[in-house]
């Protein structure tokens, strides 16, 4: 009897023990889990920060770039800085300086310095000028060096600021360069509003003077903290004296403060405190484990259900909103992160901040639910799984093997009429309450969130219901390379880099009788000479502004070249262009120098669009009566018919190439063609074929009666300027 008590007895310690040890390799479990999902969604965090750090930074320097763009083109201010007159400088600038101040905050610096170094005004410190920089910062030497403008952070005695050069001009000749100086905090502080996090600037020692900067705290043998919110400062200062508690703030450094030459002088800082949440998390755990040993020691026998039981009520308050029973954020997350192909739709309910301010929150609060219960349901009905990712945003996604555009245009159709239908009665509010949708969808990919964010920002931009993620609808990718440009076309613009090429068009005899003055941008990448076409920056000139200043040196080195020479020339003009005065002044004066205006061929290029057509043919013949041919481009496309023809009877018309192109095989192309020498022969117009590349294309078309011919057969553009 007593060997089987103390078997029974051991066995309940064998029994204990093991479940003592299960209990703590479960709490253990836990503990770690946690940790592991807090460390997920800062490492989530952080990306968000970095992306949207970048973004915010590309927009501000083309914003200041804009402002400085502004300031460069004052009248006189050049003359200003190439005189070194002080008081007139203040007076052009001050009111921009001003300005800027009042928009801008974050901008402490605005210095104008001649090319020989010398402080000529700080609209930041107006009383301070005519000093001698005794050691020239890189920036400012790049500037003087490169007659360019530059942008970049740098390092101060006390701080580090962003800043942007530009450089100035007078007559043609280099006078010196203003730069404006912006503190990094303010690409950041509304970012700590966004993610709710903790910011800071990290320096390399070796660029910081600390003395200077007593407040800076060391973060690690290379780099010190120069700014950040307390929390950051207390962070570092703990973890210098080994502090226990710091390891509850996270932090990162992983996104770099570069200048103009691309060097990484230090990082953006990012902190978040955990110390709540894996409080939370801690008791929690705690709350679940006291309630598992008690069914472990009362229940063993069903030990392994109960623990499952509480596991999904675990899962559940995990991945659960709250609100609207939907699951949550990071419910998404951890289905963003399975291998298998996906779909997913991003829905923001347009305008809901109106909603709050105008019903209060707790009606916000009731206008959701009834949202995600509609969500809900169309996620049931077509086998997708709703999500609420953030306030008013809300998910449906589905995994996918293949993705049909057409099918999910459809869906999202079908989700816009569901939720935009919803009539939504609320106690409290008398009157029935509507929404309306807008969605971005995005397929298939390691950032799909992000990328159906991108979408949905595009949609809401352009006033669409919805749009689909694309390499389009990436403006970080595309607005880079417009930037890109634009410095292209600015740089060209400055260094007279605009050249034009000169492509022959002969008689029916092969003799060159005129030329086509063709726009090109040179640019000289790492040493070597590139020419631009105009399909690479023709369009975004137009949009930026810069185009009327390109047609201008365009028209004025054509014209200055040929007013000597037995040629014709033949200049491209959109139709548009007749409508600007500058560059009509340019014409005029031009025609003004030839002997004989009839040299000079206007031909006139398609453009969508064309403002007033009866406009241009009243120019048209204001031009003829001057003396100079009408030509008239790409004839058979766009709005080149026959009916703009009887309006402005040209002198020319230039059949569309690509008409000729396929001549020798396409009969419908051959008809066209005849039709169109016809035509012209019976109103007595001069035809030109363009795209002539084989003799046999020269051969038929002279049978077909064209008068001229241009292509390739003959000659490619070329620079006649420096020959």
């Amino acid at each position: 009897m007593n060997i089987e008590k103390q078997t029974k007895r051991n066995t309940l310690i064998l029994i204990s023990f093991i479940l003592v040890v299960f209990g703590i390799v479960i709490y253990l479990f836990l503990n770690v889990q946690f940790k592991n999902s807090v460390n997920e969604q800062f490492e989530s965090l952080s990306k968000s920060t970095e992306t949207l750090y970048n973004l915010n930074l590309e927009n501000q320097t083309e914003k200041f770039n804009h402002e400085l763009d502004t300031i460069i083109s004052a009248d006189g201010l050049s003359e200003a800085v190439a005189k070194g007159n002080y008081e007139q400088i203040k007076s052009i600038v001050t009111p921009y300086y001003k300005h800027i101040k009042e928009t801008n905050s974050g901008v402490d610096i605005l210095t104008f310095r001649s090319s020989e170094g010398v402080t000529l005004f700080r609209a930041h410190k107006p009383e301070e000028y005519g000093d001698k920089i005794n050691e020239k910062r890189k920036l400012i030497t790049d500037t003087d060096r490169l007659k360019t403008s530059l942008n970049g952070f740098e390092v101060g005695k006390f701080e580090m600021t962003y800043r942007i050069t530009k450089p100035l001009f007078y007559n043609n000749r280099y006078v010196g360069n203003f730069e404006i100086g912006i503190n990094p905090t303010s690409f950041i502080k509304d970012l700590t509003k966004i993610l709710k996090i903790d910011m800071g600037i990290a320096i390399d020692k070796s660029l910081l003077n600390i003395m200077l900067n007593p407040t800076a705290i060391s973060i690690n043998d290379k780099y010190v903290l120069a700014e950040g919110s307390d929390n950051l400062k207390n962070h570092f200062a703990q973890n210098h004296h080994h502090n226990g508690d710091a390891e509850f703030f996270k932090t990162d450094m992983s996104i770099p403060l570069k200048n103009h030459l691309s060097e990484t002088l230090g990082y953006l800082v990012v902190g978040f405190d955990t110390s709540e949440m894996l409080q939370r998390d801690k008791d929690f755990i705690n709350y679940l484990f006291f309630i598992l040993a008690i069914m472990i020691f009362l229940v063993g026998n069903i030990l392994h259900q109960s623990f499952e039981i509480v596991l999904k009520q675990f899962k559940r308050q995990i991945y659960t909103d709250h609100l609207t029973g939907l699951k949550n954020r990071y419910a998404l997350n951890n289905a963003l992160s399975s291998p298998q192909s996906h779909a997913l739709i991003l829905s923001n309910i347009k305008e809901f901040s109106l909603i709050n301010e105008l019903y209060g929150i707790d009606i916000g609060n009731q206008i959701l639910i009834k949202v995600a219960e509609a969500f809900e349901s169309f996620a049931s009905e077509y086998e997708l799984t709703a999500y609420r990712v953030a306030g008013d945003e809300f998910v449906v996604f589905k995994e996918e093997k293949f993705f049909d555009v057409e099918k999910y245009n459809s869906l999202v159709d079908a989700l816009h009429l569901k939720i935009n239908s919803l009539k939504i009665s609320v106690d409290g509010v008398d009157e029935i309450i509507g929404i309306e949708l807008c969605s971005g969808v995005a397929f298939d990919h390691d950032h799909s969130l992000e990328d159906a964010q991108m979408a949905l920002k595009k949609a809401k931009k352009q006033s669409l219901p919805y749009l689909m993620y694309s390499q389009q609808v990436d403006t970080k990718e595309h607005s880079q390379r417009v930037m890109k440009v634009k410095r292209t076309l600015r740089h060209a613009v400055e260094h007279n880099n605009i050249i034009p090429f000169f492509q022959p068009i002969t008689d029916r005899d092969g003799k060159f009788v005129k030329y086509e003055s063709l726009v090109r941008i040179i640019v000289f990448e790492e040493g070597e000479k590139r020419v631009l076409l105009p399909d690479d920056f023709l369009d975004i000139s137009m949009k930026s502004g810069l185009y009327i200043k390109i047609a201008k040196s365009m028209l004025k080195q054509s014209l200055d070249l040929f007013v000597n020479r037995d040629e014709k020339i033949s200049i491209n003009f959109l139709p548009n262009d007749f409508f600007n005065s500058s560059l009509m002044d340019i014409l005029i004066e031009g025609i003004e120098n030839f002997d004989s205006p009839d040299k000079i061929v206007v031909e006139i290029t398609e453009q969508e669009g064309v403002e007033n057509f009866e406009r241009l043919v009243r120019v048209v013949k204001q031009l003829r009566k001057l003396g100079v041919l009408i030509a008239i481009d790409d004839f058979g496309s766009g709005y080149a018919n026959y009916a703009h023809i009887l309006e402005i009877k040209p002198d020319y018309i230039k059949i569309d190439g690509s008409l000729i192109k396929n001549i020798l095989t396409d009969r419908d192309s051959q008809i066209l063609v005849k039709s169109i020498v016809d035509f012209a022969r019976e109103l007595n117009i001069t035809t030109v074929a363009e795209y002539v590349e084989t003799e046999e294309i020269f051969e038929l078309l002279k049978e077909y009666g064209v008068n001229e011919f241009q292509g390739y057969y003959f000659g490619r553009p070329t620079d006649l300027l420096n020959q």
